[in-house]
């Protein structure tokens, strides 16, 4: 299994240091900034491809909106493979947990400052609360993933866990479709 634990934790500080308005907008500049390509910005799903070295570059951008093609659009998360997506193999546990490890540890000197959040089921992850911006890492099913959320975004899964820890409803953080939480990135 291949990772590129430098550029995925680069992006990750170029996205601290970005000045996000989460709309479509953000797109050219961010990616120009972390040497992505990216397209279909007139699209109702843009589409970007990382210069990471993992069989899976491509990009996911989540926009609050699909219905229409306005580059003002929100966008609700960004996320990345910073390993390769490995199927078919079943002890791939150490070689997650190794990526991930170095992944959060090189992420934490580049940021600066310890995780806000933690969480080990279903999978293992860390989050990070930084201005304007929040940074979730978590190992998928068969890669190790990074998020890129709107804080506006992140607060609003973080009230659908709390309602659903009142109501005994998943939480977004369990969830697997797009809708509310960072799905399980294949």
């Amino acid at each position: 299994m291949r990772a590129d634990i430098e550029r995925a934790a680069q992006a990750v500080r170029a996205a601290a240091e970005f000045d996000w308005t989460w709309t479509v907008n953000d797109l050219p500049p961010f990616c120009g900034q972390v040497g992505w390509q990216f397209s279909g910005l007139d699209e109702q799903v843009p589409a970007a491809v990382t210069n990471l070295e993992v069989n899976r570059p491509d990009v996911s951008v989540f926009v609050a909106d699909i219905s229409t093609t306005e580059l003002s659009r929100a966008i609700n998360m960004i996320s990345f493979r910073a390993s390769d997506v490995v199927l078919g193999q079943s002890d791939l546990e150490p070689e997650l947990d190794e990526v991930f490890s170095a992944l959060v540890q090189r992420m934490f000197e580049l940021l600066g400052q310890r995780p806000t959040d933690w969480w080990i089921e279903p999978t293992r992850g860390l989050r990070w609360d930084l201005p304007g911006l929040v940074v979730r890492a978590q190992i998928g099913v068969s890669s190790v993933c990074v998020y890129l959320l709107s804080p506006a975004y992140q607060q609003w899964c973080d009230e659908i866990g709390t309602s659903s820890k009142i109501t005994g409803t998943p939480s977004p953080r369990t969830t697997t479709g797009h809708t509310h939480g960072p799905p399980q990135m294949e």
